[in-house]
């Protein structure tokens, strides 16, 4: 059989190359992009504990199964604005029963050197000798007044005594739960504990007990 002629054959291949281009048998399929994963945004400033709280919580939470708080105290920072319950920094320790251990968190706003860094710093682990009557653990079931709050109900019980010592700063501002008390409490102090005075503010119900 005699063979097609070359032009011949050249439009035969633009036919059939026509055919699968419109069959769309050799068109890539499209890379799919997978979304972004979008680290939560770190506030500025002085923040309230619950908002520095849950922040940490999401991520120590699988670090044992029985993991409770222990303690949030709110940190003074060198050049950033603190008060009314607000810090750039809490420290915030859970402890676990069943390993013994003891988890130290800092969650800052602000950046110090290279020793804290913005968002959640692991302080390191201790071994925890476990609850006693004046520190014994609790869940996030058992508070829900936010720091702020519990300043302000200080604030307004504090306030004769605040009046007439003027220029008092809050010198210890924290979370506890202790045997003595009916929940976890906020402790706020201010000035120092002889001639100062003393707040426990119900983490729960926002109810006052005061000593001064």
């Amino acid at each position: 059989m005699p063979s097609m002629p070359t032009t011949r054959r050249f439009a035969a291949a633009l036919a059939m190359a026509g055919v699968f281009a419109l069959s769309g048998c050799d068109s890539p399929k499209p890379v799919e992009k997978k979304a972004e994963v979008k680290k939560p945004a770190i506030p500025e400033g002085a923040i309230t504990a619950l908002t520095a709280y849950y922040e940490v919580y999401k991520v120590v939470r699988t670090t044992a199964p029985d993991l409770q708080t222990a303690s949030i105290s709110g940190v003074k920072v060198d050049g950033v604005a603190s008060g009314e319950g607000k810090y750039a920094q809490w420290k915030i320790v859970f402890v676990s029963a069943s390993k013994q251990q003891a988890y130290t968190c800092l969650y800052s706003t602000v950046e110090q050197g290279t020793n804290v860094l913005r968002g959640i710093n692991n302080q390191g682990s201790m071994k925890w000798a476990g609850a006693n009557q004046n520190a014994a653990p609790f869940s996030n079931s058992d508070f829900s007044v936010d720091s702020d709050v519990a300043f302000k109900a200080a604030a307004e019980k504090a306030a004769e005594w605040l009046d007439k010592n003027k220029g008092k700063e809050v010198t210890e501002f924290a979370l506890g739960n202790a045997s003595t008390f009916p929940s976890p409490m906020w402790y706020v102090q201010w000035g120092d504990k002889k001639g100062g005075y003393l707040a426990y503010v119900n983490a729960s119900t926002g109810k006052i007990y005061t000593r001064k």
